[in-house]
């Protein structure tokens, strides 16, 4: 009995543990590549993780918000979803986790970019 009683405070007082971290102060680093301009939609966003999928590609992608910038990456987002514009990504090329292919960076697209959606999205 006093051995379960000891077990039972022992996993008491581990679940009450807090993970406290500052947001954006972990910086990640390692090779990436650049996507070229897609069009993000925020699918979800749940505890230190938000799942995003970077149109035309068929993968969901996700960016982890404890990292540096994670804030702004996700109002770039917002913001390109509400106008309809494309932004530009780094995706790192490790390899994949369980929820997919991991966000490095989110940043805006080049004049260039924004001519060629424009024109693509124009009905004939």
């Amino acid at each position: 009995m006093k051995y379960f009683l000891f077990f039972s405070i022992l996993i008491f007082f581990s679940a009450c543990q807090r993970n406290d971290y500052v947001v954006g102060t972990p910086e990640k680093e390692g090779a990436t590549y650049d996507t070229g301009p897609v069009l993000p939609e925020l699918r979800h966003v749940k505890n230190d993780t938000a799942l995003v999928a970077l149109y035309p590609s068929a993968r969901v992608f996700y960016l982890d918000l404890k990292i540096k910038n994670s804030e702004r990456y996700i109002n770039m987002i917002r913001s390109a979803q509400k106008h309809n514009k494309p932004v530009r990504a780094k995706i790192f090329t490790r390899p994949y986790t369980m929820n997919g292919e991991e966000i490095s960076e989110i940043y805006p697209p080049t004049e260039k970019d924004i001519q060629v959606f424009k024109a693509a999205m124009r009905p004939d």
